[in-house]
C-alpha cells in the first residue's frame, strides 16, 4: 500500500486536487530512476506509448474494491490527454537526443474515487481531463521547463494547467490539464512556502531553465 500524499489548498480556486497512488517507485527522483523494463504490448493502448489502463489504475481503488472506470465521454478526454502526451514525448525525445518515458503517477479519478482521495467535485482529473507525470531520467523543473519552452514557441498545445508539484513530504510531478473551452494557461508551482513553511500553490509567469538557475 502506498502512501498517500494531502495538499493543502492555498487557493479556492484551483481544480488540481492531491494525488493518490503514487508508487513506492515513482517516489524516487526522477532524475534517478532507471528506465522501465520492456513489457508485452498493452491489449488496451490508446495511443502508440500509452494504454488506457495506466490513466485508471488506483491503488485505493484496488483497496476498497471500487470502480475506477471512464465512460465514453470520459474515455475521449483521456484520449485527448494521450495524444498531448505524445507530442511531448516526441519534443523530448527531439531535444534530448534520446527516448524519454513518461510516467503516470496519477489520471483518471471515477466520482467515488475522487470523493475518497479528497479530491474536488470539479478537479479535472475527475473528468479525465488531468494527468501527473514524471519523465524517466528528467528533473521535475527540468521536465517543467521544457514542458513551458515547448508550449511558448508553439510546439505544444497550451494546456489549461502546468503546475510543477514538489511538495514536502511526498513526491514530485508535473500537472498537466486539459480544457473543453479556451485553456486558461496557468502556471503555477506547489510548493513549500517560506512564510508558512507549508506546502501551498503560486501563480508563475514562466518557469526557469533548471541548468541556467
Amino acid at each position: 500500500m502506498t502512501e498517500e500524499v494531502k495538499q493543502e489548498w492555498a487557493d479556492e480556486n484551483i481544480v488540481n486536487v492531491y494525488v493518490d497512488d503514487i508508487s513506492e517507485e515513482a517516489k524516487v527522483p526522477p532524475e534517478a530512476q532507471e528506465p522501465p523494463k520492456p513489457l508485452p504490448k498493452p491489449v488496451d493502448l490508446i495511443t502508440p506509448n500509452f494504454a488506457l489502463s495506466e490513466f485508471t489504475k488506483s491503488d485505493t481503488a484496488n483497496r476498497l474494491g471500487l470502480k475506477n472506470i471512464p465512460n465514453n465521454q470520459e474515455r475521449a478526454n483521456i484520449k485527448r490527454v494521450a495524444e498531448w502526451l505524445e507530442k511531448l514525448r516526441e519534443l523530448l525525445a527531439e531535444k534530448h537526443g534520446r527516448v524519454i518515458p513518461i510516467r503516470i503517477t496519477s489520471g483518471f479519478r471515477s466520482a467515488e474515487v475522487n470523493k475518497r482521495v479528497g479530491g474536488r467535485p470539479n478537479s479535472a482529473h475527475r473528468y479525465g481531463l488531468a494527468t501527473d507525470i514524471q519523465a524517466v531520467g528528467l528533473s521535475i523543473k527540468q521536465l517543467t521547463y521544457d514542458i513551458y519552452e515547448f508550449i511558448e514557441a508553439g510546439k505544444l498545445p497550451r494546456p489549461d494547467q502546468l503546475i510543477r508539484e514538489m511538495p514536502k513530504g511526498g513526491g514530485q510531478w508535473v500537472h498537466v490539464g486539459l480544457s473543453h473551452g479556451q485553456p486558461r494557461g496557468q502556471y503555477m508551482v506547489y510548493e513549500v512556502i517560506a512564510a508558512t513553511g507549508r506546502n501551498g500553490y503560486k501563480t508563475v509567469g514562466a518557469f526557469k531553465n533548471p541548468e541556467l538557475a
